[in-house]
């Protein structure tokens, strides 16, 4: 997991082919103005999924893992938390490579938060537990973008 202000983005340039493609991006747009939907940055190898959940508890939620993208992910409107497992894993559901998940929980995790203007960039295969209840919110709305960033691994050319 990456983990900082959006803000300080640019200092991660180089790391991941998507991740430069969305800095770019990032520099001329403003993520806010962005209708719920999905919208092409890089055709499938970079795009924006914008969301209007409702944040939820820890309890009624999995961590997620993916394959081929790395998720991207910061708030417009609202606030969450989020959790990154760092124990074991217990398989809730079976991947689906069509859209590129699975489930698991985990018996030990790091926490942390989308409030004021940060950014957490997780790794393709790292499970990470987003749209969390923020402390003391209870459940609340909140605008959201998980940008979807191409592992390297399956770039051509």
């Amino acid at each position: 997991m990456i983990y900082g202000a959006l803000g300080d983005i640019e200092e991660y340039r180089g790391m991941l082919k998507g991740l430069d493609v969305l800095i770019d991006w990032l520099e001329e747009n403003d993520p806010a103005k962005l209708e719920v939907g999905s919208h092409p940055i890089l055709g499938d190898k970079v795009f924006a999924n914008v969301m209007a959940p409702t944040t939820r508890p820890e309890a009624e939620a999995h961590y997620e893992t993916h394959q081929r993208y790395h998720d991207l992910q910061i708030d417009v409107e609202g606030r969450e938390a989020f959790k990154v497992a760092t124990g074991s894993l217990t398989l809730v559901q079976e991947f689906d490579e069509k859209d590129d998940y699975d489930l698991v929980d985990s018996d030990a995790s790091i926490a942390g938060d989308l409030a004021d203007d940060k950014f957490a960039l997780f790794v393709a295969g790292e499970p990470h537990m987003p749209t969390l209840e923020f402390q003391g919110d209870g459940a609340q709305p909140v605008k959201k973008i998980c940008f979807k960033l191409l592992a390297d691994a399956y770039w051509e050319g």
